[in-house]
């Protein structure tokens, strides 16, 4: 039976059972850490510096999935998410200096993806090797297509810590329509794959986790068969979180649709921070057209960009129930989705 059931505003998980229950492998250090995460957004303090970093290795993928903001843009001709207009790499230099800084001044986490697929980029795992070496809790999302098993051990020898594989259906065809270009059992066979090398090199602390889309059209019986399906797909090879997530449609303003909601304050304000690959910094893994930017990362130090007006003024404007004054916090899924059942 699964140890624990959470939910996030747009997302919801199983936990481990506790025969793959990788936090029992994880110190003190690792729970003093998570506290603060909670803490933080239950007193709405956001610290000297952030918890945690989120940082875009690269802005290219090989897929162009139907749910992805990502392949929206690209078809309909929007720019604002790569304003350079070319396929990039996060400056290994950069990379380099934000890890340097964040091992300073007290971040904990940093995860390696945003729109791309980390697995392109070409120095990956020297910054994996790099930021676990600072101490730092290294985390990717991936959608396991490039995911040998070469790379795996390469990944897990350089200090990878949380690896979460985006899957899109247990059922082959479903999979494929969602994931075009990928192919549903040679996928799966390099989840395997990175399963069996983490139990051979013994890093049972390694949190796993498999997570989906649910479908907004199924019926409550179609969806309870497939969250089981998922879920046993998954658990049989060894993964140890499930997730699924809530669907968001780009480009819907929800807040004009739907309303408002009183009270609400986003939690991710006051413990992180996103670098985009080309230096711009701002507060939201939503934030797709950039319109939240609180700084420049490539120009100004971390704790600059955390401390200083416009993200002093953003969590201000939430803490005073007034996240409906900026436009893009007024659109978000997050708020609406929060509120589902």
């Amino acid at each position: 039976m699964d140890q624990v059931t959470y939910r996030s505003p747009t997302y919801y998980e199983l936990g481990p059972p506790p025969e793959l229950d990788w936090r029992i492998f994880r110190g003190p250090d690792y729970q003093d850490y998570r506290r603060e995460w909670d803490e933080r957004a239950l007193r709405g303090e956001a610290g000297g510096f952030p918890l945690h970093l989120d940082v875009d290795p690269t802005n290219r993928c090989n897929l162009a999935c139907p749910v992805c903001p990502r392949t929206h843009y690209l078809k309909t001709g929007r720019s604002a998410w790569n304003p350079a207009g070319v396929w990039g790499d996060m400056d290994f230099t950069l990379f380099e200096r934000l890890i340097e800084e964040g091992a300073a001044e007290g971040l904990r986490s940093v995860k390696l993806n945003f729109l791309g697929e980390p697995l392109l980029a070409p120095r990956l795992t020297d910054m994996i090797r790099l930021a676990a070496g600072a101490g730092l809790w290294v985390m990717l999302n991936t959608n396991a297509t490039l995911l040998t098993e070469a790379k795996a051990e390469a990944l897990l020898a350089a200090g990878l810590s949380d690896i979460f594989f985006s899957f899109d259906s247990p059922y082959k065809a479903e999979y494929e329509k969602a994931r075009p270009g990928a192919d549903y059992a040679g996928v799966l066979a390099n989840i395997r794959a990175f399963m069996a090398v983490r139990e051979r090199l013994g890093r049972k602390e390694v949190q796993t986790r498999a997570s989906m889309i649910l479908p907004e059209e199924a019926d409550p019986e179609s969806l309870a068969r497939l969250k089981a399906d998922y879920t046993r797909l998954f658990r049989d090879l060894g993964v140890a979180e499930i997730g699924f997530g809530l669907a968001s449609s780009v480009g819907r303003n929800y807040g004009r649709d739907f309303g408002l909601q009183p009270g609400f304050v986003c939690p991710d304000l006051f413990r992180r921070l996103f670098v985009f690959w080309d230096g711009p910094a701002g507060p939201c893994c939503g934030d797709w057209d950039r319109r939240l930017l609180v700084g420049r990362a490539d120009r100004q130090s971390l704790g600059e960009i955390w401390r200083g007006e416009a993200y002093h003024e953003l969590r201000a404007a939430h803490l005073a129930g007034r996240y409906g004054d900026i436009p893009a916090c007024r659109a978000c899924s997050v708020p609406y989705l929060s509120t589902r059942p």
